[in-house]
């Protein structure tokens, strides 16, 4: 085991919750793309692979949606491109190098890349074979859907459908599982969720990672393995997917042969080296996904998510300085000039911030990919065991739509668009732990403010029930700013302000 230091910062690496579009924008205004990119362009074309550069520093790059729809290679290679150079970043503005590296799922490939374990060519490369094999693979289609729900039941949840094609995915945090699988399983899943009142959110990811169907994807992928060099990482290293420190070199080979069928347990890693004395948490890619599980799940520990949106230079190095000092403060004192602020675990963070990509964060318990939509749980608490439900028990039905209730009159901000962003922006505000200064009416919640659209569908089903309005069939993807919300709640009927 390594020795820890509370000042040596951990550094972490999501998978495909860590892209941003053009995510580095903002800092190439004042200096050069980091040289990194530039290197991972030319290495990909080596062998083959995409160009991703620009996905960094266009402001109108490609969204997550697009990427995952068109070209899921140049998605992987952004992810890892992005954090390389945010680990080169925060050693050049701020002297801040990593005490311990972890990658959460395909984050892993990063983390070995900046442990020294892979050169960035044979980093870029197996990146690349990952999504060759996955395409390849003849059964690789499905998908993911995180439940807010504790282990031992969501192994009770997955075992009474009796579905081999289910699996464990991922185990984010004390109330965050993430269940990978076929398509049709994953509906069956969803529908039970629903009928014993758990909620489960559909993650927009290409594959069912971390799942025996990818078994054959696997034996592709370790043929590309064999041909590359690894190594015993020179930065000490925690791999989610082994359970364990990474010390040999046939430990880090093990991780590359066999991620793409274990689970990721990145809660017992998080408190295995919270055990061992780290303190600091830094995230590596961009977005909060996995410091939002840190903060949910670890008492007295500082993180810091310096691209939870885009920033300038400035705002970068003021974000990595704070991330490894001892004596930084509360959130309130840790806010960058853009109000973003650095957490502090255990101030409140929602435990259902954090799931992300292959099995990564959701909302505060989530996986790297970001959610297509919470599936519907219902309000009505069923008690029963989950043993004993069918595994062919139906989606419950949903009630017919009530007639509308004879008009009222609206409280300030019922039916004004102007007044409900007003009250919308002192909620999202609370729950966030911004100053509500940064929420404006059309600033983008997503891509200005790193909030996800996990979190952004928690905060919208926060101001569904101050409003007392129904269940409705959204995207949430379709409604990013304030006021696109606010017209949303004003045509759902929101006036009636709950005692």
């Amino acid at each position: 085991m390594p020795s820890s230091s509370s000042s040596e910062p951990v550094f972490l690496f999501p998978g495909q919750g860590g892209y941003l579009p053009g995510g580095l924008s903002r800092v190439c205004a004042d200096r050069p793309l980091p040289a990194v990119a530039g290197q991972v362009d030319a290495i990909s074309l080596r062998y083959g692979g995409p160009t991703i550069s620009t996905l960094l520093e266009s402001a109108d790059a490609p969204t997550l949606d697009v990427l995952l729809a068109s070209d899921v290679p140049a998605l992987s290679l952004a992810i890892f491109a992005t954090e390389l150079a945010v680990l080169d970043l925060a050693r050049e503005l701020a002297g801040v190098t990593p005490g311990l590296v972890i990658g959460h799922s395909f984050g892993e490939f990063a983390a070995l890349t900046a442990a020294g374990a892979l050169s960035l060519a044979d980093g870029v490369r197996l990146v690349i074979a990952r999504d060759r094999a996955l395409r390849a693979s003849p059964d690789a289609e499905g998908g993911m859907v995180a439940l807010r729900v504790g282990r031992q039941r969501a192994n009770a949840v997955v075992g009474s459908l009796a579905d081999r094609g289910l699996a464990v995915a991922a185990h984010n945090g004390y109330d965050q599982v993430v269940v990978s699988g076929p398509h049709e399983s994953l509906d069956r899943l969803t529908a039970l969720a629903g009928v014993l009142g758990i909620e489960a959110t559909r993650l927009r990811v290409p594959y069912p990672f971390h799942n025996r169907l990818l078994a054959a994807a696997n034996r592709l992928f370790e043929a590309e393995v064999a041909e590359v060099r690894v190594r015993a990482p020179r930065v000490p290293m925690y791999s989610p997917v082994l359970g364990r420190y990474v010390e040999t070199e046939q430990d880090s080979r093990e991780i590359l042969t066999s991620h793409l069928e274990r689970e990721v347990g990145f809660l017992p890693a998080l408190v295995s080296v919270r055990g061992d004395g780290y303190t600091h948490f830094l995230e590596c890619g961009a977005r909060a996904a996995l410091t939002d599980l840190v903060s949910a799940c670890l008492p007295g520990v500082q993180t810091a998510a310096p691209l939870r949106q885009r920033r300038t230079l400035d705002e970068l190095r003021g974000a990595f300085a704070v991330s490894s000092s001892p004596e930084a403060g509360s959130p309130a004192t840790q806010a960058g000039s853009n109000g973003s602020p650095v957490t502090q675990a255990g101030s409140g963070a929602s435990p259902v911030a954090s799931a992300g990509s292959n099995g990564s964060p959701v909302a505060s318990a989530r996986t790297d990919a970001a959610p297509v939509e919470p599936a519907r749980s219902g309000t009505q608490q069923v008690a029963v065991p989950a043993a004993a439900v069918p595994a062919t028990a139906p989606a419950p039905a949903e009630p017919a739509p009530a007639e509308p209730a004879p008009a009222e009159p609206a409280p300030s901000g019922g039916a004004d668009v102007p007044g409900l962003v007003d009250e919308l922006r002192t909620l999202y505000a609370s729950a966030v732990g911004y100053p509500e200064e940064v929420f404006e009416a059309e600033i983008e919640l997503e891509a200005d403010l790193g909030i996800d659209s996990i979190r952004q569908t928690e905060l919208l089903q926060r101001a569904r029930q101050k409003y007392d309005l129904p269940e409705a069939d959204i995207r949430i993807t379709d409604y990013t700013t304030l006021e696109s919300i606010a017209e949303l709640l004003t045509q759902l009927g929101a006036g009636r302000v709950k005692a």
